[in-house]
């Protein structure tokens, strides 16, 4: 990495989720070996209710650096021949998919996939029912939600599965792309399930620089003008899953 380079780093410990399951359920989330997001013989949905505990630090100045408690998780995968979408929140790594498999034989996937990689925040922060200004942030630009599109390239195992993909924002938000690589393990024991996984992504310069560079217009005597480079983060999650029923 070099010295001028900005890192983001994300760390969540998920320390456990237990979950309702509508039947006997394979997570849906794309980086993991059992996910339910590969052709199907015509339409085929599964879904999950559950709860976990999060830890979190903003990135952004003048919000809280440390939150924590309990969220609740509503997972939803549904697919029709090689089209699918996936709403997944309760791990780190997951989101909203929506994808197409363009090849699914001998363990490798290739598919074309949409989802957003970053939230967007204004001088209100990043809390969705916040509408106060914070102080910090007051008079800086709104920087938007994007929506990347590109390729994945995805090797499974038994119980485990490395993935890479290329996104490219095409909501013109910041209009640059992202690299991802995602290594992934499964680990059941008795009725429990253990997931952990290992991230490493790769950010653009007009990524970084859209959501946390600092224009002229944005400066002030506490903010001065700050151009951003190309950036790297690392992500570790931990996931341990046990479900209450099953029919």
């Amino acid at each position: 990495m070099q010295r001028n380079q900005h890192t983001l780093q994300k760390l969540l410990l998920l320390l456990i989720c237990v979950g309702l399951w509508s039947n006997p359920s394979n997570a849906s989330n794309r980086y993991y070996a059992d996910n339910t997001l590969e052709p199907t013989a015509g339409f085929a949905w599964d879904w999950s209710a559950g709860a976990g505990y999060y830890i979190e630090d903003s990135y952004l100045v003048g919000m809280d650096s440390y939150s924590d408690g309990l969220e609740l998780d509503i997972n939803l995968a549904v697919s029709y021949q090689r089209f699918y979408l996936d709403i997944d929140h309760s791990q780190l790594s997951g989101g909203v998919i929506i994808g197409y498999s363009i090849i699914n034989k001998y363990d490798w996937d290739l598919d074309i996939l949409g989802t957003n990689i970053q939230a967007g925040f204004d001088e209100t922060g990043l809390d969705f029912y916040n509408s106060g200004t914070v102080a910090e942030l007051e008079g800086i630009r709104s920087r938007k939600y994007d929506f990347d599109t590109g390729l994945r390239l995805t090797r499974r195992f038994e119980n485990s599965q490395i993935s890479f993909e290329y996104l490219h924002d095409i909501s013109s938000a910041h209009n640059g792309w992202v690299i991802n690589s995602f290594f992934s393990h499964i680990l059941p024991w008795q009725n429990w399930e253990f997931r952990t996984g290992v991230g490493i992504s790769a950010y653009s310069a007009d990524f970084t620089n859209y959501y946390f560079g600092i224009t002229a217009d944005e400066a002030t005597a506490q903010r001065p003008v700050y151009q951003a480079d190309s950036a790297v983060s690392v992500i570790f999650e931990f996931h341990a899953e046990y479900p209450l029923n099953q029919h």
